[in-house]
């Protein structure tokens, strides 16, 4: 008969060290907690001054002529307008009509632009049509009227007179006024009927705008602000008076920039001669007279 086996028992001794170990490993052991981030680096230092050169040439003074710098707040500049020409010479600017273009001005007897028809393709440009603009001044006698609507009158029967210088008839005249932005203005056309019933009737159409020359003005005073628009045309090629109207009343007053200021000086061409004889006058200059015949001379 066999016995179940035996516990053996643990001694106390032993069995008290082993929970002594066990209670100092845990101690030992830290307990869990989130890490703690890192600083954050610190921001770098901003890089020290240029040292300044005592030796180095001061900076130019301003230009007391300089455009003031654009500000920044104001409104952008109008886009240009489509066809609007500038003109120096006359100074105005005007819109070229539709079908229109400028031409060589250099033969003209008056004003300062000349507009030309657009041909039609493989053909010549009409001959009995074209548009003249330019200042009204004192070379046109419509120049020393005073009213605007007695210049246009008066320029277009002068200009009719010049440019169709054949015996015929005035009919269908009309006249009325213009304003071009604000510049007061007016017109005056008619239509002739030449005796020569072999040539086609022709037209004309004159317009006037601009502020008019202040009452009592001495004529060599008189500042020509006016400018001036002469349609020529034909009944095989009418005037257009919408259009002429259009093109009159498009005219603004135009300033053209200052030149360019001349080149400095170059620091290396040579001194001027102090021996070499004085340029010559320029045209106009008065030039006095040292040595004149005796008989030229004044008496006394």
């Amino acid at each position: 008969m066999q016995h179940p086996p035996r516990r053996r028992r643990v001694p106390r001794a032993l069995a008290s060290a082993v929970l002594a170990g066990v209670t100092a490993v845990t101690v030992a052991l830290p307990a869990h907690a989130d890490p703690v981030p890192a600083p954050a680096p610190a921001p770098a230092p901003a890089p020290a001054p240029a040292p300044v050169d005592p030796n180095a040439p001061a900076p130019p003074p301003a230009d007391p002529n300089a455009p003031p710098p654009a500000d920044p707040a104001a409104p952008p500049a109008p886009p240009p307008e489509p066809g609007r020409v500038d003109n120096a010479a006359g100074g105005f600017s005007y819109v070229v009509p539709a079908g229109w273009k400028v031409s060589d001005n250099t033969q003209l007897s008056y004003g300062q632009a000349l507009l030309t028809k657009v041909p039609e393709a493989g053909a010549e440009a009409p001959s009995d049509t074209s548009v003249l603009l330019g200042r009204l001044d004192l070379k046109l006698f419509a120049g020393a009227e005073t009213d605007n609507a007695k210049a246009a009158t008066r320029l277009a029967s002068d200009m009719g007179e010049f440019f169709m210088p054949f015996a015929g008839t005035r009919q269908g005249q009309e006249a009325g006024p213009l304003n071009a932005a604000g510049l007061p203005g007016a017109f005056s056309s008619y239509e002739v009927k030449f005796t020569d019933t072999t040539k086609p009737n022709g037209q004309i159409w004159a317009g006037v705008v601009g502020d008019v020359p202040p009452p009592g003005a001495p004529r060599g005073s008189r500042t020509p602000e006016r400018w001036f628009v002469v349609w020529l045309g034909s009944a095989n090629h009418p005037v257009d008076k919408a259009a002429a109207a259009t093109l009159a009343q498009s005219i603004r007053s135009f300033t053209p920039p200052p030149p360019p200021p001349p080149p400095a000086p170059d620091p290396n061409a040579p001194a001027p001669d102090p021996n070499a004889p004085p340029a010559r006058p320029g045209v106009g200059v008065p030039v006095p007279v040292t040595d004149a015949p005796p008989g030229m001379m004044p008496a006394g």
